[in-house]
Parts: structure tokens; sequence; C-alpha cells
């Protein structure tokens, strides 16, 4: 366990256990940490490069062995989505989340143009278990089948594992990014990696619980376990979204559960923005023992159709990180209208920004432009 304790931490002999917990002796790990030179750029580089090779499949394990190439996956479709809202250049908005790009841009969040064959790619399925799993929505029109529901539920808990198990990785190296400073910023800096680290491997834990449920349902129709909540328009949405969270507040800003109690089993909500057949689609998917999820859903069903789409701003963009933008809606947006989206995004990108009050039923800042045309459950 690791010791916080500066005096504790003072009193620690070369041979002891280093207090951070990394396992290693003291000599060995932060003793005279503040005279090592600060981690370098090459360095992160090379870890980054490292990362990004990583490659696995997230397919149903009884289908693993007959694995074959992994490919770079759309967590959002180019086809029935990213290439909706491109500009004539085929790019979209998004956030390149790197180390790298973090420090360039001094800690802050910032949109940046992706190409519509980079944007929303991860290396989490072979080319047969991609094709198998994902044609019912990808090869189709989607008409909110249960098959078609399942299979973008499946593909989000997948990209999330695979992004928690990178950030898992990547906590190796910024544990140690305290090179080079004083021993108050090394604890304060060790402390929040700790309960980080922490906080990610129990996410990772309840993430690929939710994978085993949703490998029988996938695999056997019969099963019935989630709900799917499905809200069409007329005409696609100015963004997409592939993601899933805990929501701890429903849309009349009422607590709903607390993400900072790890002994706590929290409950999930999966969803998808997308289009497909020049329409634009949200799917809301979750366990249907999620009584936390149900009370939030009927928050949202309780929102007039015509002030939805403003709430759904509020939600989707305080809540995922996986979000890309139409540049030319961007473009039409008044600079306060960018700026709460931007204020939004940073708390979803963020695992110690403040969640301000009323977040997801704010009416300071409205956006309007699409109303709901249909809107029902898939049973």
């Amino acid at each position: 366990m690791p010791k916080f304790d500066i005096h504790c931490i003072l009193a620690l002999g070369r041979n002891d256990e280093c207090w951070c917990g990394s396992g290693l002796k003291f000599k060995r790990c932060h003793l005279d940490r503040e005279f090592e030179q600060p981690i370098s750029l090459s360095e992160i580089l090379v870890f980054e490069q490292n990362i990004s090779k990583r490659e696995a499949c997230y397919a149903p394990k009884n289908l693993l062995s007959n694995c074959n190439n992994i490919i770079k996956s759309h967590t959002v479709s180019k086809s029935s989505g990213l290439s909706d809202i491109a500009d004539n250049s085929n790019h979209v908005l998004g956030l390149k989340q790197n180390l790298i790009n973090f420090q360039k841009n001094k800690d802050s969040l910032r949109f940046e143009k992706i190409g519509i064959n980079k944007a929303s790619t991860f290396k989490g399925f072979c080319a047969r278990h991609d094709k198998l799993l994902f044609a019912c929505f990808e090869d189709k029109p989607f008409i909110g089948t249960k098959e078609q529901c399942m299979a973008l539920t499946y593909r989000s808990v997948a990209k999330e594992i695979y992004a928690k198990e990178n950030a898992l990785e990547t906590t190796k190296l910024m544990k140690n990014m305290d090179r080079g400073a004083s021993l108050i910023f090394q604890i304060i800096k060790q402390q929040d990696l700790y309960y980080y680290e922490l906080g990610l491997e129990t996410s990772a834990n309840e993430l690929y619980k939710i994978k085993s449920s949703l490998d029988a349902e996938l695999l056997d129709s019969s099963d019935n376990y989630y709900s799917f909540l499905v809200i069409e328009y007329s005409n696609p949405l100015p963004f997409v979204v592939s993601s899933i969270t805990n929501p701890t507040h429903d849309f009349k800003d009422e607590h709903l559960q607390d993400i900072a109690d790890l002994e706590t089993i929290l409950d999930y909500l999966i969803f998808n923005v997308f289009a497909s057949s020049g329409k634009g689609f949200v799917v809301f998917s979750w366990l249907k023992k999620a009584e936390v999820i149900n009370k939030f859903i009927n928050s949202l069903l309780e929102i007039d159709k015509k002030d939805m789409f403003s709430y759904l701003v509020n939600f989707f963009f305080s809540s995922a990180e996986n979000t890309f933008i139409s540049p030319d809606w961007w473009n039409t947006l008044s600079t306060e209208q960018q700026q709460k989206i931007e204020a939004l995004f940073k708390i979803g990108s963020s695992h110690t920004e403040e969640r301000p009050k009323n977040l997801l039923s704010d009416k300071s800042t409205i956006f309007t432009g699409w109303e709901v045309e249909n809107l029902y459950r898939v049973i």
C-alpha cells in the first residue's frame, strides 16, 4: 500500500519499500527523484507509439479461436455517421487523445480536425468478427431491431474496455512524470494517480461483467436482459457519439449514484448517436434491472420533444470523449454556444473536473434545429 504521509516518507531508509506503492525499494524508485531529469518528449512519443500498437479482439470468448487479422474498427461507422457530418475535405472535429497533444495544448482540450478514416478507430476486433458482429447495421439501414441495438451496445462496451486498458497502461508513464519535481508535488501526483488507477481498475472489472452479459445475449437472442430507447430525427444530428457512462444526476438534477464510492456497484448507460438512410438516431442501452438508469431515462422522457435536442447536447458533451462534431455546424454556432460545448466537453473528458449544479437541465444556452420525429422502446 502506498504511504502519502510526508513524515513517514522522510523516515524511510534506502532499502525500505518505496512510499508510492510501486513495490520497488526506495533507492530504486523515489529516492532523490527531485534531482532527476524530467520526462522527455521522446520518452512520451516512444511510449505512445507502443500503446497505439496494442491489438485485441473483444469478440465473445467462444469465437476467439477463429480470429484473423486485427483491424482498425470504427466505433462510429464511417458510412453511417462520420461521412454525414464531415466537411468538404472529409474531416470532422474531435479531440486527439494523447499525452503529446495534451502537453502541446498546455493541459487544455481543443477540438481539432480529424480525417474520417482515422476518427473513432480502435484496434479492438479482427476483420472476421468485426464483419460478423456489426454487419447488421453497417451493411443495412438502421430500423431499430433488437439485433442492431445489441450490436451497437456491444461495440461501445468493447471500445470502452479498450480505452480503460490503454489508460491503465498509460499510468505507468504518468507515474514517472514527477521526475525533477519537489517532494510535495511528487506526493500529490502519486496520490492522484493511485486513486485514478484504482478507479480505472474498478471500471474495467465492471465493464468486463457487462461484456459477459452482452456475450450471452448477443449469441442467444432469446435472452432479454437489456432495454433500448431509440430517438429518431428526420435529419442526421450534427455530431456522432459512441460511449458509456455512469450518470450521477438525471435531467431534473436529482442525484442518482456516487461514482466516487468504489464500494458501490454502479449502473451503466450505453449510448450511440449516428445516421442512417438520411436520418439521425440516438440509441440508449441499459440493463433492465438498473433502477438508476430507469430513473434517468424516465426523466428524459418527461422533456418536451421540441426541447430534447438541447438537453441531449448537455448530456452527450458532458459525458463522452468519443464525440465528433460537424465542422460546418460548429461554424454556425455563436461564440456563447461554442464556449458552452467546450466547457461541457472539458467536464466529460476529465476525471477531476467538478460537475456544475443543474448540468443537464441548464438552459442558459439553448441549441435548436432538430426536433424528435419518433421515439420508441425496443423489446
